[in-house]
């Protein structure tokens, strides 16, 4: 089931939506999509994520329900979106992340593919991850001169570099203790 979408909602109309409602909300490119509460398997992911950026201890990590407030241009206007990563990596006191993984599902793989992909994109967001826990594999894609490039795709045996905390990283610990 793929996320419901509300479309053409401002930051102001967002804003009246989470006060009156408890369920998890997201704006992006003025569009609201309701969120649904993750698997087991897929907390377990972010959980490991997680500890493993959190062991370096070099910068901050932070997961959902965590608010962020993106500002990107959009049909040629400035529009603040609201986004909740699973995982954002935040460094030398910034307010934006340097990174975010977002770990898909079936009702948010599309949304972070496209929607997410762009607006990260186009907020600046240096290094994006999207992490897929069926094929137990990591897409990495790196910001170079306001395009995302292909960073390549990892798999259990693989080791990844994180720029933004200069660390390499073992894909299988990602997904170490998740049951297939």
């Amino acid at each position: 089931m793929e996320a419901k979408k509300l479309e053409n909602y401002s930051y102001e109309d967002y804003l009246q939506i989470d006060k009156t409602t408890k369920e998890r909300v997201e704006l992006i490119f003025g569009k609201i999509y309701m969120m649904a509460g993750a698997s087991a398997k897929h907390q377990d992911v972010v959980g490991n994520i997680f500890f493993i950026v959190k062991s370096f201890k070099k910068c901050k990590p932070r997961v959902a329900p965590y608010d962020l407030k993106l500002i990107c241009d959009f049909g040629g206007k400035d529009s603040i979106n609201i986004v909740q990563p699973d995982i954002m990596i935040f460094c030398e006191e910034r307010d934006t992340p340097c990174a975010i993984f977002e770990v898909l599902s079936p009702s948010t793989a599309q949304k972070d593919k496209k929607e997410k992909f762009s607006l990260y994109e186009c907020a600046g967001i240096e290094e994006y991850y999207i992490v897929e826990p069926e094929y137990r594999s990591v897409e990495k894609f790196i910001l170079d001169n306001g395009s995302y490039k292909f960073g390549g795709n990892y798999v259990l045996s693989d080791k990844m570099f994180i720029e933004c905390i200069g660390q390499e990283v073992e894909i299988e610990k990602f997904f170490e203790g998740i049951e297939e």
